[in-house]
């Protein structure tokens, strides 16, 4: 065997650069083939090749623009391999509602100890707002004391502009909800009793307004983010 013939042990040390650099390793396959690109200099080249490689296959790629929500679609698909995911597994929230606002019905709930006392105040409607390409999503959770928790989990307000929230219920005018405020993510907002009964199944929007909301009572920008509210 001439020393040029590859030997078993440096093809598979080879195969196993190639997954290692390629991100395909898990676990103590990842740890062990980790700790050996650090002190076994032989194998680090060969990873070291492995992603020169890989880097020239990317370069030799047209960029392409993604589809609107691919990003959304990505992120719900690996939340449900999450604690979320989990959660909804075992029944504390159905399975249709959206990272977002999974999210803040769980804070609501830890937020006032339902889990250990099973008191009101209780969230009963939710919705999501996001906009088409992601840059604003917002949740909203109705609880049973008539409180609205909105959670502005991504995006805010342009540059001397305010993000307001309109409740459209049926063929119905929109009616404002408040303005939410810049320099907080999380609001609190007390829906009127003569609205509540109305917040099933309608829709909230967030539009594009004046600081410190419409001046006519009416949504006056674009419309950025809408969401149909859902009864828990």
């Amino acid at each position: 065997m001439t020393d040029d013939t590859i030997q078993p042990d440096d093809l598979g040390d080879d195969a196993l650069a190639g997954e290692y650099a390629l991100g395909l390793l898990t676990g103590d396959a990842h740890a062990d083939a980790s700790k050996r690109a650090r002190t076994d200099i032989a194998f680090a080249l060969k990873v070291n090749a492995w992603q020169n490689h890989f880097a020239a296959i990317a370069e030799a790629v047209d960029p392409v623009t993604p589809p609107r929500g691919l990003f959304r679609k990505i992120r719900r698909q690996a939340f449900e391999e999450t604690l979320w995911g989990y959660i909804r597994q075992i029944g504390l929230i159905p399975a249709f509602v959206g990272a977002a606002a999974a999210a803040l019905i769980l804070y609501v709930t830890v937020q006032f100890d339902v889990f250990n006392t099973g008191q009101e105040p209780t969230p009963t409607m939710i919705a999501e707002m996001v906009a088409e390409d992601d840059t604003l999503v917002v949740a909203a959770a109705f609880t049973s004391d008539g409180r609205l928790f909105v959670d502005r989990r991504i995006g805010a307000s342009a540059p001397d502009r305010s993000l307001e929230l309109w409740l459209i219920a049926g063929d119905a005018a929109p009616v404002s909800l408040g303005v939410l405020a810049a320099d907080q993510t999380l609001n609190e907002i007390e829906v009127p009793a003569e609205l509540q009964d109305s917040l099933a199944g309608a829709t909230l929007a967030i539009s594009d307004e004046p600081q410190g909301g419409s001046p006519t009572g009416a949504p006056t920008g674009a419309v950025l983010a809408v969401g149909q509210i859902t009864t828990l």
